[in-house]
């Protein structure tokens, strides 16, 4: 089983945002929804654009270069169900973020 590693603090990320994080050399796009951390892949499998820089509204990100729309808490894609992104496990001690690298990876 994978030990979790940290990625960021608490207070680096505000509710309502979220920021790009690298978990070894994977880009992981991470978000704040209300207090709660949730972790994504960060390439839109569309065309690669930036999940982390994307705009989040409620628990949806919007990719910045076409507009596709993911559930952070699942990975899934709300504009095209054939598309998906992997989803990181979270974990949050004192003010450490900490994700686990997936068996994938």
């Amino acid at each position: 089983m994978s030990e979790f590693v940290r990625v960021a603090r608490v207070g680096d990320i505000k509710p309502g945002s979220g920021k790009t994080v690298y978990l070894g050399a994977t880009p992981v796009a991470l978000f704040n929804v209300a207090g709660q951390y949730f972790a994504i892949h960060n390439s839109c499998p569309h065309e690669d654009g930036p999940l982390g820089e994307g705009t989040l509204c409620g628990c949806v990100v919007t990719c910045p270069v076409h507009a596709y729309e993911f559930d952070v808490t699942n990975g899934e894609c709300l504009t095209e169900s054939a598309y998906r992104v992997e989803q990181f496990e979270v974990r949050v001690e004192g003010d450490d973020i900490l994700l686990r690298p997936s068996a994938e990876g």
